[in-house]
């Protein structure tokens, strides 16, 4: 009887679990923006405490921390903004280096295949890929997109207001929620999933503040253009689990070739950017990391994977904290016991 009970248990748990992703899915718009703010508000979480200490209202305390995110967010647009002007402004320069660059190749091309391609008629084509009329031919499309990011962005920041402004009261919340037999335990899972993910991006940002000072000085001393550019997307993307920082090389590989007279030394640019990354990805972030996330690396790569294609671009980001929670969750539910521990080692 007690293993009819335990498989029937599974059995639900199976499909409760896929209608679970089926809504994840369908709700994405909605669930993407709260998860961004969840996450930052477990992180912002600790400097609510330090405005309670020094007797700040809370309205103030949050309006203050509102205020310095948008500033950030200002911030990293208008460097972003002013780069792309100075790639912009430089087209014709990179036009005419990759016109050099590709000539060898593309007769190289011509004469294995036997195929006539045109020189000038691809460098024409790349022109008026990236030329301002361009632009605006297709404003539509690029203002849709950006009206859709303003979108999440305050979908974003209501949300933030919301959970900041009741965040401090949570042990209230689960207490009710639980009841006196359960809050104990509600209180305890809740604690668990926000210290691993606040320590987890504490390290993280730690790492990928220094990665992205080293990408950009590395970048210096070979006298690539836009060193602080590739550094700020080195910082950015090191934050994407495992295949982030190899992703904002690439660029850097483009450049080089595109600038240097050799292709050996935009080699050797990346060869030494990505040796500064294992040194920090493989011995100094695992001795600060610790098992603050207790999830092994088969684990990271396939919640890397599994949230990327669920939301896209922000579950890559989102992957490592989703698999905190997941985990954090199954533990509270009897019979999920063998996927806890697949998910990785308790926390000590």
């Amino acid at each position: 009887m007690n293993n009819d009970l335990a498989t029937i248990r599974i059995i639900l748990i199976f499909f409760a679990g896929i209608v679970v992703l089926f809504l994840l899915y369908l709700l994405q718009d909605l669930l993407v923006p709260l998860m961004l703010a969840m996450f930052i508000a477990l992180l912002l979480q600790p400097t609510l405490v330090w405005f309670e200490k020094k007797k700040f209202p809370l309205w103030l305390s949050v309006s203050t921390i509102w205020v310095l995110l948008f500033s950030l967010f200002f911030v990293i647009g208008a460097v972003i903004y002013q780069t792309g002007s100075e790639i912009f402004g430089e087209r014709e320069y990179i036009i005419a280096q990759v016109q050099l660059k590709t000539a060898g190749l593309l007769q190289m091309y011509n004469r294995f295949t036997g195929k006539e391609l045109d020189i000038e008629a691809t460098v024409a084509a790349i022109t008026s890929s990236i030329s301002s009329e361009f632009i605006m031919n297709n404003s539509t499309s690029i203002f849709g997109k950006l009206g859709t990011l303003f979108e999440e962005f305050l979908l974003t920041a209501i949300y933030l207001v919301l959970i900041l402004s009741g965040i401090m009261k949570y042990e209230n919340y689960l207490h009710y929620l639980g009841g006196e037999r359960k809050s104990l335990k509600y209180i305890k899972a809740f604690e668990e999933v926000k210290n691993s993910i606040v320590s987890y991006m504490k390290v993280k940002f730690v790492i990928s503040i220094l990665y992205g000072i080293g990408v950009t000085i590395i970048c210096w001393m070979f006298g690539l253009q836009f060193a602080f550019f590739w550094g700020f997307i080195g910082f950015v993307l090191n934050f994407l689990p495992v295949f982030g920082a190899i992703i904002g090389l690439v660029p850097v590989f483009v450049m080089g070739l595109i600038q240097f007279d050799s292709v050996y030394t935009a080699i050797a640019l990346n060869l030494t950017a990505y040796a500064f990354h294992f040194l920090l990805a493989s011995v100094i972030e695992p001795i600060f990391m610790g098992s603050r996330t207790s999830l092994n690396t088969i684990v990271v790569i396939t919640g890397l994977l599994f949230w990327g294609y669920l939301w896209g671009i922000y579950g890559m980001f989102l992957s490592v904290p989703m698999m905190v929670l997941t985990k954090v969750i199954l533990s509270q539910i009897h019979g999920t016991e063998v996927i806890v521990r697949l998910l990785g080692n308790q926390n000590k």
